[in-house]
């Protein structure tokens, strides 16, 4: 064997060139290292692909029947003019408190067109 710094010829028991001093070893990377690379790599991964999902998820707009503009004001009479949530199945006035975030403006007319009932708080004797 010789040393792979300076050449001279080793003995194989020797650990350390007794010429020039080089390490003659072989360093092995540990089991323990390759574990924590393979484990830090597959968290950035996982970081990444939830990333993305999370930024595409935020991008979704809401279905077709839920974009509908909201009527102007001079389309609407105001005595006319009732809400609707997306998930529910009846009309609300302005005040009502069953309505929330997603209440939509539309007339009165077309609430009933579209086969929503009126609210028995709202619309009640």
């Amino acid at each position: 064997m010789y040393c792979r710094s300076c050449g001279t010829k080793l003995d194989i028991r020797e650990g350390n060139c007794p010429v020039c001093g080089a390490d003659q070893r072989v360093r092995r990377v540990s089991f323990f290292l390759t574990a924590v690379v393979l484990l830090a790599a597959a968290i950035l991964a996982a970081v990444f692909v939830l990333g993305t999902r999370l930024e595409k998820a935020q991008t979704l707009t809401a279905p077709a029947a839920y974009t509908a503009e909201e009527p102007s004001k001079g389309e609407i009479d105001s005595a006319n003019v009732v809400y609707v949530t997306h998930a529910g199945t009846k009309y609300h006035k302005a005040g009502c408190s069953y309505l929330n975030d997603s209440k939509e403006r539309i007339s009165l007319q077309e609430a009933q067109s579209l086969g929503y009932e009126p609210c028995a708080f709202c619309f009640g004797d």
